[in-house]
């Protein structure tokens, strides 16, 4: 009896240290495993920042104006559309050349020279102010026209700026057949000194 009480209690001992070891190994195993968190973390690759490879590529694309040109083009522009309207509406340039003509043509009456008063003090007034409002409505149509030509298909160009030098353009041409038109008197004709009748003797 006394040695069947001695095996059971060896049995036991052995049980017990059995235990204790594999507790040991599995703690140490815990202990040796990299935290599933910690290596998830760091195996994870960096994504690539996506906004700033998107922000680059927009801002290689998109069509930057030139500033200088836009301003040059807009004044072009105004010159044309301030040509035309001054090439209806007259200019104090072509009101000093008809007083010039004016002018001489007294002159030429007052010195007793054979002249046709009629042209003298009006029909040369009269063309020279045509001439001179057909050369201002036609650097407006040669203005606009160009501007036109070079600028008006490309894509920075203001629809306003195409807009002002197409209307001086316009306004050139009716300039220029309004200025035709006065200098062949198609709008009134020259005067004419009525005829003296013949004394009768």
């Amino acid at each position: 009896m006394a040695s069947h009480s001695t095996t059971d209690t060896e049995t036991a001992t052995t049980d017990d240290d059995t235990s204790t070891t594999d507790t040991a190994v599995a703690d140490t195993a815990a202990a040796g495993k990299p935290d599933a968190d910690t290596t998830a973390t760091g195996t994870t690759p960096t994504q690539p920042t996506a906004t700033g490879t998107t922000a680059t590529a927009d801002a290689s694309t998109t069509i930057t104006p030139d500033s200088s040109g836009s301003f040059v083009t807009g004044a072009l522009a105004l010159v044309s559309a301030g040509l035309g309207v001054a090439s209806l509406t007259g200019t104090s340039l072509g009101d000093m050349m008809r007083a010039r003509q004016e002018l001489l043509g007294q002159i030429t009456a007052a010195t007793g020279g054979q002249i046709d008063q009629i042209e003298a003090l009006y029909g040369s007034p009269w063309s020279t102010v045509a001439l001179v409002n057909g050369t201002f409505a036609l650097l407006a149509v040669i203005v606009g026209a160009v501007l036109l030509a070079t600028r008006g298909r490309r894509p920075d160009t203001s629809n306003l700026v195409k807009a002002v030098a197409l209307g001086g353009t316009v306004l050139g041409v009716i300039g220029l057949l309004v200025a035709g038109g006065m200098y062949l008197d198609l709008f009134a004709a020259a005067p004419m000194l009525p005829t003296m009748p013949g004394l009768g003797g």
